[in-house]
């Protein structure tokens, strides 16, 4: 497939290519992460599963073409009315789609997001119905952050995330990302999901974009007789190496191509 676009980076970590404009937005410090009451519940399950689902179905099919590999790993796991983790690779923002829509129905899933959702303040009480789930932007957020994960979590609500932070369109490598995310399954012993998106030429249609497929991994679980560092480790690694593993594939085209370029150095000022 012939490269559209190439990308000359330097900060794996910190650099977004995904054409937003962030603006540096706190939450309000009253910002309630859980929220529960019967009319609000029948409200929210009514915009999420008769709206907000099928519009993401549509935007994912047409958008992206994109198709799902592995789900029944979360069916056999037998699950029960636990919830579950899942740690993705951010390739586009319908990844935001793919999982809730094309992973985790018939459940409700919930993203984690960085809490630049709030420049969309407006928003913010319909994104939080829909899936959004921002990080605390103070330290005294931290707290009710965490208990609603854990509500979640209890409630037997997927739970997305997205390790890497930052978007690069059609990128078919991993990215470096930390631990820390991982804490969350490992404090709950609660199973973990690896969901890696790769891209895929059309076999008949060639001159379009390539259409995404989403790969599951098998369940991966916590060891809860290891200290919480090292089994944090142990997720991160496990979801790590199944991605890399994933994109890897020779079936994954290259439709933007990125190439690290280290910055210069700052000359010294006498």
């Amino acid at each position: 497939m012939k490269i559209k676009k190439t990308i000359v980076y330097s900060d794996p970590l910190n650099e977004d290519f995904s054409g937003s404009k962030f603006k540096n937005v706190p939450l309000p410090k009253k910002y309630k992460f859980f929220v529960w009451r019967p009319i609000y519940w029948v409200f929210q399950e009514f915009l999420y599963y008769v709206i907000a689902v099928p519009i993401m179905w549509i935007i994912g099919k047409i958008g992206w073409g994109f198709k799902v590999k592995g789900k029944r790993k979360i069916k056999k796991a037998h699950l029960g009315r636990k919830g579950y983790f899942i740690y993705g690779n951010h390739t586009t923002r319908a990844d935001a789609f793919f999982g809730p829509v094309g992973v985790c129905l018939p459940r409700h899933a919930y993203i984690i997001t960085s809490d630049n959702v709030m420049q969309h303040r407006i928003l913010l009480p319909l994104l939080r119905m829909l899936a959004a789930i921002p990080l605390p932007s103070y330290p005294e957020q931290v707290e009710p952050f965490n208990e609603c994960i854990r509500k979640r979590y209890r409630r037997g609500e997927p739970i997305i995330i997205f390790p890497e932070a930052h978007i690069w369109p059609y990128c078919t490598r991993i990215r470096p990302f930390p631990d820390q995310s991982f804490t969350y399954p490992a404090q709950l012993g609660a199973p973990v999901f690896g969901m890696c998106v790769t891209y895929e030429e059309h076999k008949i249609l060639k001159f379009l974009k390539p259409r995404a497929v989403v790969h599951i991994s098998n369940p991966i679980y916590p060891d809860m007789s290891k200290p919480l560092g090292e089994r944090t480790h142990e997720l991160r690694e496990a979801v790590y190496n199944f991605m890399e593993d994933t994109a890897s594939s020779l079936d994954n085209v290259e439709y933007w191509r990125y190439v690290y370029k280290p910055k210069e150095k700052e000359d010294k000022q006498d």
